[in-house]
């Protein structure tokens, strides 16, 4: 009885070990199963994501970005196929290993390595590859090793490496048997012209992303799609044969065709460069060229400006900037040097905003004519020099003021007076109407990147709307007072100003075409066929004389604008809208010059002048066609023919023909050189020289500083030192104020071949003042 109750408690141990035996291996099981549906099914895609990374190899192919091109297909920026050179660590590392050698035995036999000679081989591998790739590529001998010793099957070495180093490079690698170094496709953005229109072409970082300007504005069209190579590896993480590698080739970018005219900017840069030396403006100054009818920027630019190739360093001949960082060290210099740089990155014309001053009385004009305050015969418009306006005393720019005045006069005069009598007739209500009209609340919508808006008044009272009648006391973007002034004189039509014109893909097939968009007309053609005869008058009889032309209609408007604090007489703008041909009006150039640092600080005085010189430069290139009165025929320039090896007789008739005096050095019966030389243009007063058998003289001569003198006294002197002037700007007929030099190109001091053309701009110090 004792021993079959023994036996019926061991059968229940052993079946309570047996179930839970069952149990601990369904549990098991259930965990086992469990994980690997987690593994398998719910977390399947990481997985898998993780075994492609240990077996494959992707690599990056940088696609081309594309092509920046002027409105006649000049390209401007351009990227140049270069390579990018990589390494494989885990390839290094395991070919490295290797190529170890074990030890001789006794019997000649060679051992397997052991740990310590697979190191040494592998630390002798991997620094070969480094000093081949440091040496080549001038890079840091210990940044490089540490590269290739991580842990990871892509590190990256060196971009935008040109073709012929790194063929050099692999060539040397093949020779010394060394792999796990590798090349993809890369591109280098080149900008063919350095400092041309660096401000609205803007520049790419290291990876080849726009940073500023149209590289920003226009990145997505002109960067491309990416390609990539993907190469399955063995378990040494070598690649596999060529049927195991998946191409996916890059799509290169668009390009872009800007609105800008390189002949046109090139005039622009060339005179802004020439007012920044002769004023030395303390903030720079900055030019806008742009069609009126289409609103397409054919110029713009801020000087000083900086190198697109090397954006991040200030050029040497900007010493004023280079000077700021005297004195400087550790961060305060950092600091320092990238506020400089953000300064000359900045595009003045649409980033920066300021007080307009009187160019701004073309809207307080056109304004009240439109709204029938004012009409085009009305007068008794009387300036004493200043005016009260509640209880304070406003000043006209003319101290003793422009007397009684018709409507025209007082834009003429640019009288500040009258603008206040004519506004106070107008309201707030109609001001601030107009002002929004014209766009001064709003971005011009100008296709670049950072465009700042208007700053205005929330409330207006009496003396705000004094003030604002003639520019002071709120503010707007350069771009957008242009634009204002070229709807005036555009039938009123507000167009929106943009600098690209076309996109197109890598064949030059035209993708898209930026057509004209005009806002809003907001005067009448009536309205604007009088304020283009009142701007016309400016230049022919009021403050903008300076800007006057010979052979082309030229209207436009001066202004010298304050900035606070007011008080002080340095802080000034000086600035001059000008447009043209008045018959047909087609083209505005803006110029402004913020705190000159000379004398004379108006618009009239120093930057009227500037506006003429760009017009004579851009109107004949746009085949703009010069139209002479009687009294300009001294303007018309003739070009001087080869006469070299012609006989005297010969050379002599052909210069009467032509109607140029010539005089005649040496005793010979045959021209044997000439000065000018032949296809240069000169003005009728000036003297051809015609050697016969006497030596031309080759050294250069010294250009000497005419400033000052009359016409007649600027061209004796020039001659004297064998030079040639063409004569531009304002002539004394014109004006009964004395004309005098005030500008010259080249500048004085500089050293110029014999026969050279020096142009003389002059102007009339009267106007120099508003």
């Amino acid at each position: 009885m004792a021993r079959k109750r023994s036996h019926r408690k061991t059968m229940t141990m052993r079946g309570r070990i047996m179930l839970l035996i069952l149990v601990f291996a369904v549990l098991s099981f259930l965990i086992v199963g469990g994980r690997l549906f987690y593994l398998q099914v719910i977390n399947t895609n990481f997985y898998q994501s993780k075994a492609a990374e240990n077996q494959t190899k992707d690599m990056i192919i940088t696609p081309t970005r594309g092509t920046i091109y002027d409105r006649n297909m000049t390209e401007l920026a351009v990227s140049a196929t270069t390579q990018e050179i990589s390494v494989d660590p885990s390839v290094i590392r395991d070919k490295g290993k290797a190529s170890a050698k074990g030890s001789v035995d006794a019997k000649g036999k060679e051992t397997a390595a052991t740990d310590e000679q697979k190191q040494a081989a592998l630390e002798e591998y991997q620094g070969n590859i480094a000093t081949i790739l440091s040496e080549n590529l001038e890079l840091d001998y210990d940044e490089v090793l540490e590269k290739i010793q991580r842990d990871a099957s892509y590190v990256r070495i060196a971009r935008r490496v040109d073709a012929d180093i790194a063929d050099t490079i692999m060539q040397a690698l093949d020779d010394a048997g060394l792999v796990g170094v590798y090349t993809t496709e890369d591109s280098k953005r080149y900008y063919k012209y350095g400092t041309f229109a660096s401000q609205v072409l803007g520049f790419t970082n290291d990876d080849g992303e726009g940073l500023y300007g149209v590289e920003l504005q226009y990145n997505d069209t002109l960067k491309g799609v990416a390609g990539r190579v993907v190469k399955a590896t063995n378990a040494l993480g070598s690649d596999m044969p060529y049927d195991y590698e998946k191409y996916v080739e890059a799509q290169d970018g668009n390009g872009i065709v800007l609105t800008l005219d390189e002949g046109v900017q090139h005039y622009l840069e060339k005179h802004l460069e020439e007012v920044l030396d002769s004023t030395d403006a303390k903030k720079g100054v900055c030019g806008i060229v742009m069609n009126i009818k289409t609103g397409e920027i054919l110029g713009m630019s801020t000087k000083p400006d900086f190198d697109l190739n090397d954006p991040r360093t200030i050029p040497e001949e900007y010493t004023s900037l280079l000077a700021e960082l005297d004195n400087l060290s550790g961060d305060e210099y950092q600091e320092k040097y990238s506020e400089i740089l953000l300064r000359l990155w900045r595009n003045k014309p649409i980033n920066d905003t300021y007080e307009p001053g009187s160019t701004f009385k073309i809207f307080t004009v056109s304004t009240a004519l439109e709204e029938g305050v004012v009409s085009r015969d009305s007068s008794g418009f009387v300036c004493g020099g200043s005016k009260v306006v509640k209880d304070r005393t406003i000043n006209c720019w003319k101290s003793g003021g422009h007397g009684s005045q018709t409507l025209m006069d007082t834009l003429a005069n640019s009288c500040n007076v009258a603008m206040m009598d004519i506004a106070s007739m107008m309201g707030t209500d109609m001001f601030r109407k107009y002002f929004e009209a014209y766009g001064m609340l709003e971005k011009t919508g100008i296709d670049l990147p950072g465009e700042a808006t208007g700053i205005f008044f929330d409330e207006m009272g009496e003396v705000d709307l004094a003030t604002a009648s003639f520019g002071q006391n709120f503010q707007v973007t350069p771009l957008q007072e242009l634009s204002m002034v070229a709807a005036v004189c555009n039938d009123g039509n507000l167009v929106v100003p943009h600098v690209v014109k076309e996109i197109v893909d890598t064949e030059g097939n035209v993708l898209q075409t930026m057509e004209t968009e005009t806002k809003r007309q907001v005067i009448s053609e009536e309205t604007s066929d009088v304020m283009c005869e009142f701007l016309e008058n400016v230049v022919a009889n009021g403050t903008g004389q300076n800007a006057y032309v010979a052979g082309y209609r030229v209207g436009g408007k001066t202004a010298t604008s304050q900035k606070q604090p007011k008080s002080d007489n340095s802080l000034r703008i000086a600035s001059f809208i000008g447009v043209a041909p008045m018959d047909d009006p087609e083209y505005a150039v803006l110029v402004m010059i913020d705190e000159p640092q000379t004398t004379e600080k108006g618009g009239g005085a120093i930057a009227a002048p500037v506006v003429g010189r760009i017009f004579e430069d851009i109107l004949p290139y746009l085949g703009v066609e010069a139209v002479y009165s009687e009294e300009e025929t001294d303007r018309q320039e003739i070009t001087v023919p080869s006469l070299t090896n012609k006989s005297l007789e010969e050379a002599k008739a052909a210069l009467e023909e032509l109607g140029l005096e010539y005089q005649v050095t040496g005793d010979g019966d045959t021209v044997t050189d000439q000065l000018p030389v032949g296809g240069i243009s000169i003005q009728p007063s000036n003297t051809v020289t015609l050697y016969c058998g006497e030596e031309k003289s080759a050294e250069k001569v010294t250009v000497p500083d005419v400033s000052g003198m009359s016409v007649e006294a600027a061209r004796a002197e020039l001659a004297a030192n064998g030079l040639y002037m063409k004569q531009n700007g304002i002539a004394s007929w014109r004006t009964s104020g004395a004309s005098a030099a005030v500008a010259q190109s080249p500048a004085a001091d500089s050293e110029v071949a014999r026969g050279s053309v020096v142009t003389v701009a002059f102007g009339n110090n009267m106007t120099s003042q508003e």
